[in-house]
């Protein structure tokens, strides 16, 4: 188990199918390792940029002491597998998922609910996961027109969404953000965004009707290490504007479509 899962960290963009396979592989054996191998695997994929989503979502079903490395660190865990799992495990996982860089308000404020009341809220998530789930999901939706005007001043277009995105420093959701906004896979998004010459990434971005300011501030602030010189700012300007002139209005971005 230490051997393959050291082995899926150090590639640096795995395939689906070598996703699929260290999942395949671990899942059987997690129940006949130790618990300090267990800690090794938590620890080592809390670390890995593309972690295999689905077996980290099942160690952090273990005790705390396991998995607190996920919960604090890994990006394959999202807003709604936070809130199962302090519906489902308690205070314990809360504590650890309110170390978490860029934590949602929402949930921030939730933890700090259940503080006032570990013994109370431990009870009701021991004997009943679902109903405490239900009440976790009602206070993180209480009111999602009031978070929606707090948020954003109008109706947010696909250069806000970005902008936010990339303003966070996170690079996992910056890939989300131009997955879902450009119709792909996440997989492709990470290659728009590490493709060295841009084109792509510049083809995509005009295709969600940026502007070259608009296009310079979000890979400006998704990827700083590009623009170190005057020189290569202007390249990217230039690059932009003969996409612009260059692109016809129904050309679709060459990227293979999401399956989802």
């Amino acid at each position: 188990m230490r051997a393959a899962v050291s082995a899926f960290c150090s590639i640096q963009r795995p395939s689906r199918q070598e996703i699929a396979q260290i999942e395949d592989l671990a899942e059987p054996l997690l129940a006949d390792v130790s618990r300090q191998t267990l800690r090794f695997v938590a620890a080592a994929l809390s670390e890995c940029l593309h972690p295999p989503a689905v077996l980290v979502r099942r160690l952090c079903a273990e005790p705390v002491d396991i998995c607190a490395p996920l919960l604090v660190r890994s990006n394959a865990l999202r807003d709604i597998d936070l809130l199962s799992l302090i519906g489902r495990h308690g205070l314990g996982h809360a504590l650890a998922i309110e170390r978490r860089r860029e934590l949602d308000p929402r949930i921030a404020r939730l933890i700090e609910t259940l503080k006032t009341s570990p013994k109370a809220d431990e009870t009701e998530a021991t004997s009943s996961p679902p109903a405490m789930l239900d009440r976790l999901r009602a206070m993180m939706v209480k009111s999602p027109e009031r978070d929606m005007t707090a948020r954003w001043p109008e109706a947010p277009s696909a250069y806000l969404k970005l902008r936010a995105a990339a303003l966070t420093g996170n690079p996992s959701l910056v890939r989300r953000t131009l997955a879902s906004l450009a119709g792909i896979d996440e997989h492709d998004a990470a290659g728009l965004i590490a493709d060295t010459d841009q084109s792509r990434l510049t083809q995509a971005l005009k295709g969600l009707s940026l502007s070259v300011e608009q296009a310079y501030l979000v890979v400006s602030a998704s990827q700083p290490y590009r623009f170190g010189t005057a020189a290569s700012i202007r390249a990217f300007i230039e690059d932009y504007g003969d996409a612009s002139s260059s692109a016809t209005p129904a050309a679709p971005i060459p990227l293979r479509r999401s399956s989802n």
